[in-house]
This record gives C-alpha cells, structure tokens and sequence, in this order.
C-alpha cells in the first residue's frame, strides 16, 4: 500500500515498547506536514453519540475470554472519537464505492495497489480509503496484542471501531455523500447527527457474538455491498419528509425516522458486530492473549496444562500451559474414539508459560470435522489431559 497511508501503522509497528502518545504525537505531525488534498469533506460518518454507542456495545458481542475487552469499555467508547480529533486525512474515513464501475460490475478489486495501478494513487485516496485503513489498523491491533503493548491496543481497537462505523454510514458510500447531487444538499448531518441521536436509546443492540474473518478486507467490501444501497433510500425519505416540511423541523426529522429506522438500526447493528468480528479476528491472529498480570511474569511453581480458549472454538483455539523447570514437552490431540489427531513433535523447552495454537487439522493439514477432542501434555514426568470443542 502507498507510504502515506501506512505511516500511522508503520509507527506502531516498529517503536517497540515506547510510549504510545509520543508515537501518536510525532505521527499526528508528520502527517500535518505531509497532507494537503480533499476529502476533509466526509470526515465526521456518524454523529459523536453514535460512535459511542457502537464502540460500547460491540464489547457485548465478544466471547467471555475476552473479558479484558469488555473491562475497557469505557476508554473503548470515550476514544471512539479520536479519529475526528486527530488530524488524520479526512479519506481514512469513507470511500466513494460508486465511482467505480467495477462495484456495479461485481469486479471491484480489493487489492489497493491493484486499485492504484489501475486509477493513479491521487485518484484513489481522493475517493476514500476507509476499507484499507480498517485492515492495517487490525493488524496493527494483532502486533500490539501479540507484543503485550495493551495501552497501545486499546487505543488502536477504539480508533478501529471509528472507522468501521464509518464504513457503515451509508453516505460515507457514496459521491453523492451531502446529496449535492439530486436536490438533497445538507442530508449528512440530518441523517448522521440530527435524526438519530435523540433515538440512540431506543435501539436494540445486536445479541449475536462475533465471529471470526478468514480475511478482513474482503468481508468489509461484502458489508460495503449491502450498505450502499441505503443510499437512495436516505434520499428518497430525504424528498418525502422536506417536501411536507422544508424548513427542517420536527414534522421533518419525524418522518425521516419513520421512513429510515429499520434501516438505520440495521446499518448500527452491522457496525457493532462487524466491530466485534474484528476485534476477535484480531485477537485469535495474535494467539488469543491475555494481559499479564503479576502471576504470569512470575515462574510456576508446578507443572499446569490450563484449559484451551476460546473453549468451544472456531477456527483456532490456544492451549496454555506451565513449566517450573526445563523439560521435553510434547502435545497430542486425540479424537473421542482415542485416535491420534494432531502432535507436536517432542521439544526441549525452557522454564516459565507456554501456549500452543491448533487451526483444528490434523497431521496432513486436513480441517477435522465438528466434535469433542482431547489434548495431552506430556513435560518430563508430568502428563495432562483435557477436553475441548471444536464448533463449525
């Protein structure tokens, strides 16, 4: 991807273990001096109140071993603005899918650097690159978990949740993102802010739980797909509810609403689960973490093989377990009839915590159908068993 775009990423991926704002800080600068171009035009996609909601609630989509998510929620939805405070280029936060005939042909390309080959690096980034930027701040999300940097995690998982709410407005979709174009001028902040915040607490959240995307870009373009066209739906309510109040009031927003919120809702719905499958797409790619309290920076003091999470898993599970001196460690998976599944080969290992990942193949790298296995650990004298579950 192009280097302005991967600044912000790059910075956290390469400062190790310093501070997180003094990163943010510098980069905010950089991009100060280095950004002079449009899209500034789309840089707020939902009112304040909505970004908050969606980043608070999308906790509650996440599974229990991911209780320290949900122990942030606070610093999640008080931060779910920054992005709109910061300084970034306003094309992070939108992206005008219809200015490319590819979307309506169903050929769209994903690849940003195809996209750029084919329309000039001005062209595109003029257009909006929100989907691109929710998937190198996802990555960056899995390098900060995978490092124990969780200040900075949480920052990132908030910022991330802008920018899939963003992705979700459906006027952050589109060329016609004001309705400049057919009579509707000044329908983003009537639609975004004005209409929904007095019914923000009216919604019901979603209560299904995230899931896990095998690749996050394509399944942003697959939303994109079925958000966009709210489009002429907000336009068409927009023409009904002005022509029986043009001055904008309360018969206006009154029949806005009722014309727009089963899609609306639907449209807030999307981006808090779609927030949470990202966050849990993230946290399985860096091996399902936990933040280290005390204990886990002490050595053990016995041998534990501690059970597997997320426990019923789908697609990759972690199997964690404690050494109090070096030892040969080897880990089997067996099937509930005692056939052998999957093993590690037999290693050396060093003193202190450990975890394994298992992607549920088996030796040949075959996917092992639906079921209960049992995994051993044998370190020196010491063997453990449990039992865990695999869900499709």
């Amino acid at each position: 991807m192009a280097e302005n775009m991967l600044l912000y990423t790059v910075f956290h991926k390469t400062n190790g273990n310093s501070g997180y704002m003094s990163r943010k800080i510098g980069i905010l600068l950089l991009l100060t001096m280095i950004y002079i171009g449009p899209g500034i035009q789309h840089l707020e996609a939902w009112g304040w109140e909505a970004h908050r909601y969606i980043n608070e609630h999308a906790v509650d989509c996440l599974p229990s071993e991911m209780a320290n998510f949900k122990a942030q929620r606070d610093y999640l939805r008080q931060h779910s603005v920054d992005p709109d405070q910061s300084g970034l280029p306003g094309y992070y936060h939108y992206i005008d899918i219809d200015y490319y005939p590819e979307f309506t042909q169903g050929t769209m390309p994903h690849n940003f650097d195809t996209l750029v080959t084919h329309y000039g690096y001005n062209t595109v980034t003029n257009n909006g690159t929100v989907p691109w930027v929710i998937a190198e701040w996802a990555d960056s999300l899995t390098h900060l978990m995978q490092r124990q940097e969780w200040n900075s995690a949480w920052q990132i998982a908030a910022e991330l949740g802008h920018f899939i709410a963003d992705s979700h407005q459906p006027l952050h979709l589109t060329m016609n993102y004001n309705g400049q174009n057919t009579g509707n001028y000044g329908i983003h902040s009537r639609y975004e802010s004005s209409m929904i915040n007095p019914h923000l607490q009216e919604l019901t959240p979603p209560d299904s739980m995230a899931h896990y995307w095998s690749n996050p870009i394509d399944s942003v373009f697959q939303y994109i797909d079925i958000v966009y066209p709210y489009v002429e739906n907000i336009m068409a309510a927009d023409d009904e509810a002005s022509s029986q109040d043009d001055s904008y009031g309360l018969t206006y927003y009154t029949l806005l609403w009722d014309q727009l919120d089963s899609l609306t809702t639907d449209a807030i719905n999307r981006s808090i689960l779609d927030l949470a499958n990202i966050w849990y797409t993230a946290w399985i790619n860096a091996g399902s973490p936990t933040e280290l309290t005390n204990d886990d920076l002490q050595q053990p003091m016995s041998f534990s093989l501690h059970q597997n999470y997320p426990n019923p898993f789908n697609p990759v599970t972690t199997i964690r377990y404690g050494l109090p001196q070096d030892a040969p460690v080897q880990l089997v998976i067996f099937d509930l009839s005692g056939r052998e599944v999957w093993r590690q080969s037999q290693v050396m290992q060093s003193a202190g915590w450990h975890q394994i990942q298992w992607n549920g193949q088996n030796q040949l790298g075959q996917q092992v159908s639906t079921g209960e296995f049992f995994y051993r650990l044998q370190a020196g004298d010491y063997v453990g068993v449990k039992k865990m579950v695999l869900m499709k």
